[in-house]
């Protein structure tokens, strides 16, 4: 496969294949298959597919992973996953233990924080909808597509917030009610937002009371918003 326009850029995974060892039966050279959406500098958000058989079975990827990649300016659907750069699972965890402390040395490849946190142990705390929006279309939104979706960047302020119930998130995940700015200049409104947290201290702050948050809102149905975490200080 030729990119001819090459970019670094990211490959959310939504879904994949199971581990292949997982029924006891080991496979040697398994075959991996992934739906994701990519984002680069200059793209827009794309969804794609993946299939081959070279992934690490360390590194055999799961829903909410970011992967880098090089992606094709001119079509998205060419693109390599930079297997070489993407951490072993374990080592996954001992970055994140790090980030989190505190402690990581200097020039460190950080992996961003999921976008949207996917519950593996609490299933109950990821429901098919959170703000009025399906788990595919809020990482599309977050990726940069959320135009495509009716969503608007507006500002809303915290009112009050709860834990949603337990959660794999560092910080937890928790329901915050916020007073939305109508975009368009009308009356604000109410609305309940869920959002997970990589540390307690960014969950306290991020859900003071009073607290401004950058949210994209669906002016014509109120129900539909979420936190823009892109744009977050």
């Amino acid at each position: 496969m030729r990119i001819t326009n090459p970019v670094d850029g990211w490959l959310q995974v939504v879904a994949c294949s199971p581990f292949p060892d997982v029924a006891g039966e080991t496979v040697l050279v398994p075959r991996c298959v992934i739906d994701g959406v990519i984002t680069a500098e200059r793209l827009a958000a794309t969804a794609v597919q993946y299939g081959g058989y070279d992934v690490p079975k360390p590194k055999w990827p799961r829903p909410g992973m970011m992967l880098p990649v090089i992606v094709d300016l001119a079509d998205p659907s060419r693109f390599r996953i930079e297997w070489d750069l993407v951490p072993t699972l374990q080592e996954a965890a001992e970055q994140l233990v790090e980030q989190l402390r505190g402690d990581a040395q200097p020039g460190t490849p950080r992996r961003p924080f999921p976008r949207v946190w996917r519950e593996v142990e609490h299933a109950a705390a990821s429901p098919a909808m959170v703000n009025g929006l399906t788990p595919q279309q809020t990482e599309i939104a977050l990726a940069g597509g959320a135009a495509a979706l009716g969503l608007v960047p507006s500002m809303a302020a915290v009112v009050s917030a709860c834990e949603a119930g337990p959660s794999s998130a560092p910080g937890g995940t928790w329901d915050i009610t916020v007073q939305v700015h109508d975009p368009n200049g009308g009356p604000d409104w109410e609305a309940v937002t869920r959002m997970s947290f990589s540390s307690s201290s960014r969950r306290d702050s991020r859900t003071a009371r009073g607290a401004a948050l950058p949210v994209l809102v669906d002016p014509d149905n109120r129900k539909r918003i979420v936190v823009d975490v892109a744009r977050l200080a």
